[in-house]
């Protein structure tokens, strides 16, 4: 696992403080805390931006300013920008994915720059020459542009990702062994051959239908015990109500209607 703490998320002019508090959300959902505002505007709303940071308002409270961007990202060693647009000097530009491994990595070792530019024109071409990286987020071409706070938690999803940090869920129950698995297949055959799902005849051809729907996945100690409770209620109900015969072919399917290959 790697630290996040060196990753600084920088906004070049944002317009909305809507925009900069949904960017406050985004970060804290992946682990990221350093923001900063680079050559902040006048008519910029701050009470706009703390009220959609909702939870996430540290993030904005301990925010930092900066008048260029050249001052914003001064200490840092890697500072890729994202930007839509296409052309000559952005040709060696590549998904957050292509470049999340290079910036957590260098993460390590110093502070690394993650710069986005304003709503309404992105990064321009002097704010890019400061640029190390340059990141395109891949997207329709019939609309190509991402929100500013949807564009940062792509990019930071995909760093959380190359990080490490994510640890699923693991599984608890063991993969169930062959014999038990072979005891389950055995109830399931005694308890649909006593509904009447299928007959004797076909029963081998029915339970290689059986045994390939639950080896789609991994069949844990946990799954066959479920499945056997469910084959051993299947046989206590037909020994129980010896009388229901008559309910059951009235609501079974048609042996015609089943597969015969």
């Amino acid at each position: 696992m790697m630290s996040l703490d060196n990753i600084r998320v920088v906004l070049v002019s944002p317009l909305y403080g809507g925009n900069a508090g949904s960017v406050c959300r985004a970060m804290m959902n992946m682990g990221l805390s350093d923001l900063v505002i680079a050559a902040p505007r006048d008519d910029f709303d701050e009470n706009d931006a703390r009220k959609w940071a909702y939870r996430a308002q540290v993030i904005w409270e301990n925010h930092r300013e900066f008048p260029t961007l050249a001052d914003a990202v001064a200490d840092c060693g890697l500072v890729a920008g994202t930007s839509v647009r296409e052309g000559l000097y952005r040709s060696h530009a590549r998904t957050p994915r292509e470049w999340a491994p290079m910036l957590v990595e260098e993460a390590q070792r110093g502070k690394v720059a993650l710069v986005f530019g304003p709503e309404d024109n992105g990064l321009s071409i002097d704010d890019l020459t400061l640029c190390t990286q340059i990141i395109q987020i891949p997207s329709s071409k019939d609309y190509a542009s991402l929100n500013l706070s949807h564009a940062v938690m792509v990019c930071a999803y995909e760093l959380y990702v190359a990080s490490g940090l994510f640890a699923g869920l693991q599984e608890r129950s063991p993969e169930a062994p062959v014999a038990m698995r072979e005891r389950m297949y055995s109830m399931w055959e005694d308890a649909l051959l006593k509904i009447g799902f299928m007959e004797p005849h076909k029963a081998g051809h029915m339970m290689l239908g059986v045994r390939r729907i639950l080896s789609r996945d991994q069949l844990t100690e946990t799954d066959v015990r479920i499945l056997m409770g469910m084959a051993r209620q299947m046989l206590w109900y037909v020994q129980s109500h010896p009388d229901s015969d008559e309910t059951l072919s009235a609501s079974e399917p048609a042996r015609s209607d089943l597969p015969t290959e």
